[in-house]
């Protein structure tokens, strides 16, 4: 019988990179940061993945804002 792991909704971790995240818009980021931590990661491993602060990831944790492409909002309220 195979044994499967329960994977997470958004996937792991190891999926987001600071390479990748970074390039990404900023609101965006910000969400990259909070999936982190949903997906169970404390500060200091989300610190150490991306490279950042204690301050930074905090800081990108706070942040708000609507990401928009081409004429479609992520992140509106309606």
């Amino acid at each position: 019988m195979l044994v499967r792991t329960p994977k997470a909704i958004f996937g792991t971790p190891g999926s987001i990179d600071a390479a990748t995240l970074f390039k990404l818009p900023l609101p965006m980021q910000a969400e990259g940061v909070r999936l982190l931590f949903e997906m169970g990661q404390s500060l200091e491993q989300v610190r150490a993945r991306l490279g950042l602060s204690t301050r930074q990831v905090q800081a990108l944790a706070e942040t708000e804002g609507v990401f928009s492409r081409g004429g479609e909002g992520i992140g509106e309220l309606g």
